[in-house]
């Protein structure tokens, strides 16, 4: 099944983003609050996929944001989760593409395009080492999503090295 946005949810933030704690914000369907809080201050998107809600959530930290991503069930429970985040480097969430059937496309970091995958059901993961870096998930062998990076070449990088190597060639 496809994901599709769900406008009718938001939420409010409780505690706000600190030095010494991250926000906290409380789930709202049409403006009702739902006693349930996930990690952000910023909702990026909200979507519905068969019988769960997926969740992109930026902590609204300058200099080094983070996104939260939260896959959730009919009773707003998680049941799948995972942080990005760099140490002093920041994100900004674009691009979101849906195109693909159980797919999410997003950026997030400079020059990388993100491929969340979901599962029908629970599938086998190794802790620590099923996941890219700066993707950080709790602890547990089971996943109802996989996160996939992709770095997109900067071209000004490699047209400044193909002048640079045509450049010298010609000495």
């Amino acid at each position: 099944m496809n994901l599709i946005h769900a406008p009718g949810y938001s939420i409010r933030v409780v505690t706000p983003p600190s030095s010494e704690t991250a926000p906290r914000s409380e789930i709202e369907i049409a403006g009702a609050p739902t006693g349930k809080f996930v990690q952000g201050a910023v909702l990026e998107a909200a979507l519905k996929w068969n019988n769960y809600l997926l969740l992109f959530l930026t902590d609204d930290i300058p200099f080094e944001e983070g996104l939260n991503i939260y896959l959730l069930d009919g009773n707003l429970d998680v049941v799948d989760s995972a942080q990005m985040y760099h140490i002093y480097s920041t994100g900004v969430f674009s691009d979101l593409d849906l195109t693909q059937a159980d797919t999410a496309r997003f950026r997030f970091f400079a020059e990388v395009v993100w491929t969340l995958q979901l599962f029908p059901q629970k599938v086998f993961a190794l802790p620590i080492l099923s996941d890219p870096i700066g993707v950080h998930r709790p602890f547990g062998f089971f996943r109802m999503f996989k996160i996939y990076r992709r770095s997109v070449p900067d071209l000004g990088k490699d047209e400044t090295a193909v002048a640079a190597t045509v450049s010298l060639g010609d000495g």
